[in-house]
């Protein structure tokens, strides 16, 4: 009896430990359902995994949906598949975006973007403005560029006796009249543009021009698409498994209650 007695703290100690070491454990973040997105392909096209502490070729394919076979063909990896901590591999590849280039802003507006018109209002000028698609990305609206809708204008003058705005319109160039600003007085002009969202300036967004009593001129903004955006990789963040801490402590609890139920029966 004294023999199981002075067993008894160690038992205890036992459980207690044994209570905090399973409410302390930490799940892998494929077993919790940390939500996975497809990384951002590099440069080269390339899909990159950046190996994590406990990380197999069994987890990543489960966490990535890649399968095994294929880790290993792209990574060139031996039949046990291994890997080191903080080890890149490659989970697949894909065509890279190839951005174009866009064109250098310029301070005033190039003569062949201004149209005069062959039937001018006479003591006024009309200012007109084009936000085209630049699918090439080259500057310059050629055929089959269209006309894009959403370009938010700003037209004011010299003096500050004009300042108004407007939205580009869409369409055609066949079939659509640009935006136009008449009636204006003759003086030297700025004329800017606001891109809309999703198009990057493939052209200066502001122009400086002068225009002349009975003159009719058009300015051509050009927009390009810009480029899909890939998916981010979200931080792995391990978090604490509730089962877990809630079995560890009656396990505790357990422990405890058997202890001081054996001290008291000593004692008795």
């Amino acid at each position: 009896m004294k023999t199981k007695l002075k067993m008894l703290p160690l038992f205890v100690l036992f459980l207690a430990v044994l209570a905090l070491s399973l409410s302390t454990l930490r799940l892998p973040a494929s077993a919790q359902g940390t939500p996975y997105q497809t990384p951002t392909p590099n440069a080269n096209g390339e899909i990159i995994f950046k190996v994590r502490p406990g990380d197999g070729c069994i987890s990543i394919s489960l966490l990535t949906n890649v399968p095994i076979e294929t880790i290993k063909s792209l990574n060139n990896l031996d039949d046990n598949c291994t890997l080191m901590e903080n080890q890149e591999i490659i989970l697949g590849r894909v065509e890279p975006v190839v951005l174009t280039q866009t064109a250098e802003p310029t301070p005033t507006i190039p003569p062949e973007m201004v149209t005069p018109s062959p039937t001018p209002s006479p003591g006024t000028a009309t200012i007109c403005v084009v936000l085209f698609h630049d699918k090439d990305g080259n500057g310059m609206r050629t055929e089959g560029e269209d006309y894009l809708y959403g370009g938010e204008i700003s037209v004011s003058n010299r003096s500050g006796s004009v300042s108004e705005t407007g939205t580009t319109v869409a369409g055609n160039p066949e079939d659509v009249t640009p935006r136009c600003f008449e009636k204006l007085p003759p003086d030297s002009y700025n004329v800017t543009v606001a891109i809309p969202d999703g198009f990057n300036a493939t052209t200066s967004t502001n122009y400086a021009l002068e225009v002349k009593a009975g003159e009719d001129a058009t300015i051509d903004f050009g927009a390009q698409e810009s480029a899909p955006s890939a998916g981010v990789v979200e931080p792995d963040s391990a978090r604490r498994s509730p089962v877990l801490a809630i079995v560890g402590g009656i396990i505790l609890l357990a422990g405890l209650g058997l202890g001081f139920y054996l001290w008291r029966s000593r004692k008795i």
